[in-house]
């Protein structure tokens, strides 16, 4: 495939994607999401960041017509919501004993907020006791889970029922079972009216496989780890040359 040319809705991953090794959004990127949007196609973030760990500035962003966060389980279309799945206190409760005694940090995060045990990151308020979900907290809404390292046996055994759980370098991510960015790309579609033989995703983690499986046309960052760049329809420059707008110039712009 060399170009698209009907009505598309392109689903793009952040981190390692759209945003750089220095976490910013290139000039060439903006413009050509920019040039997508005034072609009449839809423009979709679509990341495993919660809501709220999503920049503001990337959150108010003008080449977005919506952003699907924390794995698909928080949707945001034209300003509005359009779905939230949340994780309940009870499950909060066992995640904060489990950290808590194991002394490793984990974060929760959230649509409005982001909290943590053991971490002093700024964009997050302090968990400090087991029943903080239930006090402190209560009726906050948290759509995903990331923890330090590498799940152990005993962690993977109390959060396997309830999380997808997946492995980076330096951490692990849990998201809410029946949640993901391929649902969250399904609610999406439905909502428009689009057919999926109509999407493109964009992505370079292990996270983004599916999401490059379930759209038609697959784009794979020159960063993208090997499993990501092995099921690509096609492999775009990496995210500190902007990968993503030299794709979408490419593939996705009319000429």
């Amino acid at each position: 495939m060399h170009q698209m040319n009907s009505r598309k809705v392109v689903f793009i991953d952040i981190d390692g994607t759209l945003l750089s090794s220095r976490g910013t959004v290139s000039e060439q990127d903006m413009a050509a999401l920019r040039a997508l949007r005034a072609q009449g196609d839809k423009v979709f973030l679509n990341t495993g960041r919660s809501y709220a760990y999503i920049p503001e500035g990337i959150r108010r962003a003008d080449y977005f017509d919506g952003i699907i966060a924390g794995g698909g389980a928080y949707i945001m279309m034209d300003g509005k919501t359009l779905y939230s799945a949340t994780i309940p206190e009870p499950i909060l409760s066992m995640v904060c004993r489990l950290y808590l005694s194991n002394g490793k940090w984990c974060k929760f995060e959230g649509v409005d907020n982001n909290y943590a045990i053991y971490s002093d990151d700024r964009a997050c308020k302090p968990v400090e006791s087991a029943d903080d979900f239930k006090n402190r907290y209560a009726g906050v809404q948290v759509s995903k889970i990331t923890m330090q390292g590498e799940v152990s046996e005993e962690e993977r055994k109390a959060l396997h029922p309830y999380f997808y759980l997946y492995r980076h370098a330096y951490y692990s991510e849990g998201f809410i079972r029946g949640e993901s960015k391929t649902t969250g790309i399904e609610q999406v579609l439905r909502a428009l009216g689009v057919d999926k033989k109509n999407t493109v995703g964009i992505g370079d983690s292990i996270n983004d496989a599916e999401m490059l499986i379930n759209t038609e046309f697959g784009i794979a960052m020159g960063n993208a780890c090997p499993e990501v760049r092995q099921i690509a329809d096609v492999i775009t420059e990496d995210c500190d040359h902007s990968g993503v707008g030299k794709a979408v110039e490419r593939y996705l712009l009319h000429r």
